[in-house]
């Protein structure tokens, strides 16, 4: 007697993301030109490209159908992953005119690049079929195509290994896109006695600086099947030292119920943990706390009005420079009279 279990994962993944409308990237492999998603869990890996290397997005929107302001177009050759192209209103790019560079320029393949700041999954489609890969810092570890028939049935004989491995992929990209897709809910600080919003550059905790961006190097990524979720953080300012008091991992592709679960401080700091709290050493640069309000509506979406902001340069989890500005302050048309070291720790947060 066959063994048979039931999945429950989303099949339309996909569907999910497509959801967004946004217009897509494209990836070439095997001689097929394949549709490559993106949206709000399945960014294009050339906007993780300037996110991951705290570097200036030189893209604007396009419209409500393409936020990050580009057109990619990728390949995949000898189990790699490169970027071929920008395409811009319609102009055709290199990649190198918007500064994309490979760690490794050796693997370079002809005039494209090899993506080797990529890591995630890929999803692409034609008519036919759909495409996962599995990338890890720009090499496919694992290719899943899925016919449609593939997702009619929700009884899964374990016995079929192959069946077994698509469905895992499947699982493996919706890990990922519940990552990004809760990757920019911001932090909490405690600071001036009352509770703010707590974020840095690149948007997302900044927890993840002391793994160096690298979201590979975070232990609960997508690719931890047993526990995953995008970090989410609580902080405290104390004597103008910054302070990690608390870790969740938020998951979960509901828009308005985020699964929630906790990580022990002693599991990723160990002996570094005291008084329950760990010092913010690893902080470095320009970051934003936001004061303000959050009304829920009867839809249970919940919409935060900030009322004030303070603007912190830190330095090895000290307070070097703090600046507080009302949410009305005019950033584009500042006075002239306004401090010089006020515009220049604005013009790195941007």
């Amino acid at each position: 007697m066959k063994k048979a279990i039931v999945i429950s994962i989303i099949l339309t993944c996909s569907n999910f993301v497509k959801a967004t409308n946004q217009s897509p990237d494209y990836l070439y492999y095997n001689n097929m030109k394949l549709t490559l998603s993106t949206g709000w869990g399945h960014p294009s890996p050339l906007q993780t490209y300037y996110y991951q290397n705290n570097l200036e997005y030189p893209f604007r929107a396009l419209g409500t159908r393409n936020y990050r302001g580009h057109i990619a177009t990728w390949e995949i050759v000898d189990g790699k992953l490169y970027l071929k192209e920008i395409e811009v209103r319609d102009s055709l790019f290199a990649p190198k005119v918007y500064g994309v560079k490979s760690e490794n320029d050796k693997l370079n393949h002809e005039n494209s690049v090899f993506a080797d700041w990529f890591s995630g999954v890929i999803a692409c489609w034609n008519d036919e079929n759909s495409y996962y890969f599995h990338v890890r810092y720009g090499e496919i570890k694992n290719t899943q195509i899925l016919s449609k028939k593939d997702y009619t049935n929700s009884q899964r004989d374990t016995s079929n290994h192959e069946l077994m491995a698509k469905y895992s992929m499947l699982v493996l990209n919706e890990n990922y896109i519940s990552y990004y897709f809760r990757l920019y809910k911001d932090d909490e600080i405690f600071f001036k006695d009352k509770m703010g919003r707590f974020k840095n550059k690149q948007r997302y905790s900044p927890l993840l600086e002391f793994y160096s961006n690298d979201h590979m190097k975070f232990p609960y990524n997508w690719e931890n099947f047993e526990k995953n979720g995008a970090p989410n953080c609580k902080w405290s300012i104390i004597d103008n030292l910054v302070y990690l008091e608390k870790i969740q991992l938020y998951s979960g592709l509901g828009f308005y119920e985020i699964k929630k679960d906790s990580v022990s401080l002693n599991s990723l700091f160990g002996d570094s943990v005291s008084n329950n709290k760990v010092f913010a050493n690893w902080l470095n640069g320009v970051y934003r706390i936001e004061y303000g309000v959050e009304k829920e509506h009867e839809s249970g979406y919940k919409e935060f009005s900030a009322t004030e902001y303070v603007y912190l340069r830190i330095k090895n989890g000290l307070i070097q420079e703090l600046f507080t500005v009302p949410s009305y302050f005019d950033f584009r048309n500042m006075p002239e009279d306004a401090d010089p070291a006020l515009k220049r720790i604005l013009d790195e947060f941007r």
